[in-house]
């Protein structure tokens, strides 16, 4: 949330960034019912809400979303445009911890992640 939000860098990274913002709000509202009474998840709200006009108006809506598995587009500024299938497993109870899992649609993609991947290492 804290990306998708004040970070410029993250936002760009976003393909039909408006559709993604909604949906990612009303998924951690739909979250956050189970967290309703932890400060930190509180902290963040506000946090959210001080930094940027577009969570609060957002937010303002109420919209709640329940996680799903579904593809999902980046542009990432070194390969290109990336086409992923998002999956989310949780090993125990959902309210626990979860792993999630990008795995390219398409041939395009999955050659632009193993460049980005060649990318990193010659980094490290």
């Amino acid at each position: 949330m804290w990306l998708a939000y004040p970070n410029d860098e993250w936002r760009e990274a976003m393909v039909r960034r408006d559709d993604v913002l909604r949906a990612i709000t009303a998924k951690f509202r739909a979250a956050m019912a189970e967290h309703v009474a932890e400060p930190p998840w509180k902290a963040l709200v506000a946090r959210l809400r001080l930094a940027s006009p577009e969570f609060r108006e957002i937010w303002e809506r109420h919209e709640v979303l329940g996680a799903a598995d579904k593809e999902k587009r980046f542009r990432n500024s070194r390969v290109g445009p990336l086409h992923l299938e998002h999956t989310s497993l949780w090993p125990g109870p959902r309210t626990g911890p979860r792993l999630v899992t990008y795995v390219p649609v398409d041939e395009e993609s999955r050659e632009r992640l193993e460049r980005l991947q060649a990318l990193a290492l010659a980094e490290v």
